[in-house]
């Protein structure tokens, strides 16, 4: 992340690691995540061509398991991105793994045209208002509605966040 120190960070779902990579190669220490041995070997393969291996940490668990087969320690993070992966449960752990002055990033996926609620995708405002409830610095909020280029004909919604400094 431009201007933003690296720290530690957690990356949810993070598949291949493409913004695990990313980060560690940026300096960050990174919790990559993700339900498939297949994906969290193909993030440190990825890590170590990068020349990063050592600040990544891939960890397999389904983020969905009740009870938690992963958990968001509280204020352990100075960053958590979330991409393309929606459980709602998780929402209230990412905002207490962020550390005070922390960051959350995520894009989440929206409606398709004239698409009906699912439970992988956000209601138009949902995540603006989830997070905004926090009483978060919200630093960058945005939805894009599904066009014809969009990825599964969904939309996408945008929020950089940063959690209150103590003090």
């Amino acid at each position: 992340m431009s201007g933003v120190p690296p720290g530690r960070a957690l990356d949810l779902a993070s598949g291949a690691g493409r913004h695990a990579v990313w980060l560690a190669e940026r300096g960050w220490q990174v919790d990559a995540v993700d339900g498939s041995q297949a994906a969290v070997r193909l993030l440190l393969a990825n890590a170590a061509r990068a020349g990063c291996r050592e600040r990544v940490a891939g960890h397999i668990a389904d983020l969905e398991a009740d009870p938690p087969e992963f958990v968001i320690p509280t204020a352990a993070y100075d960053l958590i991105v979330d991409c393309y992966f929606l459980h709602r449960p998780l929402l209230e752990a990412i905002r207490d793994g962020v550390r005070p002055g922390g960051l959350f990033v995520a894009a989440l996926h929206l409606p398709a045209p004239g698409g009906g609620g699912h439970r992988f995708v956000l209601r138009e405002g949902e995540l603006a208002e989830t997070v905004g409830a926090w009483t978060w610095e919200i630093r960058h909020s945005a939805e894009r509605p599904a066009g014809p280029d969009s990825e599964h004909g969904l939309g996408v919604a945008e929020i950089i966040a940063r959690r209150p400094p103590a003090g």
